[in-house]
């Protein structure tokens, strides 16, 4: 609320009245709940309505853990589980730009996965 005197905000007491902050205009009272226009109309605020409805999102969780990225690399790397040497290789900046990529392997025949910092 503001005060109808000299536009200060104010905040009501549970009974509905005010005190303005501003020690200069002392007002104290029942908040008017009208608003002046700059065109000079004066506007009744007590009906106006507010509304807190949040509408519905369509949210899906994607599961890609088993699709393999990356390149398909052999005899380069040697997977940690199963001892292949068929491996997707894929490079990704996980930290900032001015320090190294992550190298993140996955094994072509068990899934297993792991990462090269």
């Amino acid at each position: 609320m503001f005060c109808p005197v000299c536009g200060t905000l104010a905040f009501p007491d549970p009974s509905g009245k005010i005190k303005c902050p501003n020690y200069n205009c002392g007002y104290s009272g029942t908040a008017e709940n009208k608003v002046l226009m700059e065109d000079g109309t004066e506007i009744d605020i007590s009906k106006a309505a507010s509304s807190s409805k949040t509408e519905a999102r369509d949210r899906r969780v994607i599961d890609d853990a088993d699709q393999q990225r990356g390149v398909l690399t052999t005899k380069t790397y040697i997977c940690p589980k199963c001892d292949s040497d068929s491996v997707f290789a894929e490079l990704q900046q996980t930290r900032a730009s001015d320090e190294p990529e992550t190298r993140i392997l996955t094994c072509a025949d068990c899934g297993h996965g792991w990462r090269e910092y």
